[in-house]
């Protein structure tokens, strides 16, 4: 079968988040909002969380053109990730979210599922244990990294290039890696350098997801893999390790962050998405 070229997913994705908006605004409000508040949420007006758009352009690529064998399991991983933070999107925009207890069985689904699309669980347990428990993280640190414009998409596309680009040659692919990495660029005007659209939980999961799959399919040939994602997992290490020493919930959120420590040294909020997704692209040479 003939891949699509990747460029079409960014063109299905900025087709959807057109209508979607569109149908937002005029017709009926179906997106949940991000709404201003004191403390980390200092945007002046209520956002609409609509990275749940993503979703159709990543499963489809994935199943038009396989990268790993399992990759119609990866498609289930994609679309949970982006049902529980889609639940979770709601909930938040009526004044509370998902219980974490309740959202952390949701993501350690989608963990496993994606484990089990690169790694036969039956065959190699201990391979598919230490896949999902880098999922579950990863999920969880791209997630966290979306508290500045553009960064947690710069980071998720940067991911997915760098990680695509070890199974095939080239630099723009059409393969799903590839095309889900248009997918996340595509969100890129929506979100920065002035925000119209969050993410949400929601397409920072599924994004998430699809980049921690086309991570762990290569991990078979070694841990450097990781520095793959190694900002991203660098700032869930520093940030829930100052929560757990202050006595915080790791999963309750604050201005702890790269991003935040960054934006104090005076470095100005526009230039943290191309800052960090230059720091992912050298540290993914490493490996």
């Amino acid at each position: 079968m003939t891949p699509w070229p990747a460029w079409t997913a960014a063109a299905l994705a900025s087709a959807l988040l057109a209508a979607g908006v569109l149908v937002n605004r005029r017709i009926v409000g179906w997106l949940p909002d991000d709404v201003p508040g004191p403390g980390r949420k200092q945007h002046g007006r209520p956002i609409p969380l609509a990275g749940v758009l993503l979703t159709p352009p990543l499963a489809l690529w994935m199943l038009r053109d396989p990268f790993w064998p399992g990759d119609r399991l990866g498609v289930g991983a994609v679309a949970l990730a982006a049902l529980v933070g889609w639940l979770d999107d709601r909930r938040k925009a009526h004044g509370s979210g998902f219980d974490w207890r309740h959202k952390a069985v949701g993501l350690l689904a989608v963990a496993g599922l994606a484990a089990a699309s690169v790694c036969n669980p039956a065959q190699a347990p201990g391979h598919w244990l230490l896949f999902a428990g880098f999922t579950f993280v990863f999920l969880n640190a791209l997630n966290f990294l979306d508290n500045q414009n553009g960064v947690a998409v710069a980071l998720a596309a940067v991911t997915l290039i760098a990680a695509g680009g070890g199974g095939r040659d080239g630099f723009l692919r059409n393969d799903w890696p590839a095309a889900a990495a248009a997918t996340a660029l595509a969100f890129l005007p929506w979100n920065w350098p002035r925000a119209r659209l969050f993410l949400g939980d929601a397409g920072a999961y599924a994004l998430g997801a699809a980049a921690a799959i086309a991570v762990c399919g290569g991990l078979h040939h070694g841990p450097s893999r990781l520095w793959l994602a190694a900002v991203p997992l660098a700032d869930f290490a520093q940030v829930v390790a100052v929560r757990l020493w202050l006595g915080l919930p790791p999963w309750v959120g604050d201005r702890r962050h790269l991003t935040h420590l960054a934006l104090r040294c005076g470095a100005p909020a526009w230039a943290l998405a191309p800052l960090f997704a230059a720091a992912a692209w050298g540290l993914a040479h490493l490996a």
